[in-house]
């Protein structure tokens, strides 16, 4: 029997256009080399995406983008122009200069419009504009009618610096998701959305602005997933109250934060970056973390570790938390040690730590909860948390380079985890300031296999 005789490519052409629709765009398109039967199958594809990066390389300069840019939008023109499917159901479309293009823009939003695409995503943002910064960018398109008229099919709509027209939002009843990013929109409006869309689930704005409170009010309201990205709230206050989530997720500043009753929540992120001073904020912290409860998946940011203890309570909440897998994005540095320590406290039920150890913002005006010793604070002679010696199961340590501070934590996890099961070290791939290579830390990596372990059951695996 011959196992290398070519089977799938034997397949009707109808389920070759399935098979390469499970593929993202650009893969399907690569499909047209595998043989003549495959030639122009992606042509076909039903989930489509004309995605300028592509074909603009974004180190070249302008003059060589502007060309880039027009083999770009013909190479979308000359698709629409061939595709023969009656439907679609995805179309994104990202394209940083829509004002020199806006007949062959237009064209294909009526093409997608026309063939009752049920995801739709416009992103009209420039990728030299930085999230972190303050400036604001005007909306670069306008949202035309034919996406409204044909919008009760759509269960997905994304718009980056896309304006649109809150009053027509009536006409995307059947909308699930909704995603809106670097663009002017206040309270009002999104409330407006909210009510003209009773079926949405997922709401997410990105380097949105014009909000003064970020407030939703809506018992019944279907809301399970809430992401706010970097937007300019200018009272940096948000109110939950209605929406059961299941995911909230955060970025920007530390605010006063409400979210009430929010018994279901399963996953929460918690991003602080951009805070630039130490202040006196740790209570909008602790009670965010309270609110937080219910949550299962938590991942918290180096900030967020610096400034939880600062309030009343610096050692741990006073009620403790459902968090079974707990996500730390810090440096280890010894400016986050007390609030990791909070964080082992108030998790009584932790199974799974991932420690995943990336740059971070560290406040220069710091100042500690209590005072400690560095050299000792992960002392094996101290008595550990509740979580390291009953619960915890699994470490995952991402970015591993083997410093000072991560086989201190890692000896104390260690020496004090009876229950521990995995410890798995994913070792980092970047050079380090002194030289240091791949092949060094998985040296250090070794000395990890040589501390003292609580558990019998502990399996170590060096990636």
């Amino acid at each position: 029997m011959n196992r290398n005789i070519d089977r799938i490519s034997n397949l009707p052409s109808s389920l070759l256009v399935i098979i390469a629709s499970f593929l993202p765009f650009k893969e399907a398109a690569r499909t047209s080399v595998l043989s003549k039967q495959w030639l122009n199958i992606w042509r076909d594809a039903m989930h489509i995406q004309f995605n300028e990066s592509f074909f603009v390389k974004s180190d070249d300069p302008e003059e060589n983008r502007k060309v880039q840019r027009e083999v770009f939008i013909n190479f979308a023109r000359q698709f629409i122009a061939n595709y023969s499917q009656q439907v679609i159901k995805t179309l994104g479309l990202a394209c940083s200069k829509p004002a020199d293009f806006l007949s062959d823009i237009q064209n294909i939003l009526m093409f997608a419009s026309s063939r009752d695409v049920r995801e739709l995503g416009l992103d009209f943002s420039d990728p030299t504009w930085r999230e972190q910064a303050l400036e604001n960018h005007q909306a670069a398109f306008e949202l035309p009618l034919p996406v409204y008229e044909h919008g009760q099919v759509l269960r997905s709509l994304k718009l980056f610096s896309c304006n649109f027209k809150v009053s027509n939002f009536s006409n995307f009843c059947a909308l699930k998701t909704l995603s809106l990013g670097w663009i002017k929109i206040n309270m009002g409006s999104i409330s407006a959305i909210l009510d003209s869309c009773p079926l949405l689930e997922n709401l997410s704005l990105k380097k949105c602005w014009d909000i003064e409170n970020f407030e939703i009010s809506k018992p019944g309201s279907r809301l399970k997933s809430l992401v706010l990205e970097k937007c300019d709230i200018a009272y940096d206050g948000v109110l939950i109250e209605g929406p059961k989530l299941q995911f909230f997720k955060f970025s920007g500043n530390v605010g006063e934060f409400l979210l009430k009753n929010q018994s279901g929540l399963v996953k929460a992120e918690l991003d602080f970056e951009m805070e630039t001073e130490f202040d006196e904020i740790g209570l909008f912290l602790y009670n965010l973390l309270q609110d937080l409860f219910a949550a299962q998946v938590l991942t918290v940011c180096s900030v967020f570790l610096q400034i939880v203890p600062s309030g009343d309570e610096p050692l741990g909440l006073q009620a403790p938390i459902y968090v079974r897998h707990l996500i730390l994005k810090t440096a280890l540095h010894i400016n986050e040690f007390c609030g990791i320590k909070f964080m082992l406290r108030s998790c009584p039920h932790l199974e799974i730590l991932t420690i995943d150890i990336v740059p971070a913002n560290i406040l220069p005006d710091y100042g500690a909860p209590y005072p400690f010793n560095p050299h000792g604070f992960w002392s094996k002679d101290l008595t550990a948390e509740e979580c390291v010696t009953g619960t915890l199961k699994a470490v995952n340590v991402k970015g591993f380079t083997g410093m000072m501070n991560e086989l201190q934590v890692l000896r104390y996890l260690l020496h004090s985890g009876r229950a521990m099961e995995e410890l798995n070290l994913y070792v980092s791939g970047e050079g380090g300031s002194n030289g240091e290579t791949r092949e060094f830390y998985m040296g250090r990596a070794q000395q990890v296999l040589q501390f003292n372990k609580a558990s019998r059951n502990l399996n170590i695996a060096v990636l």
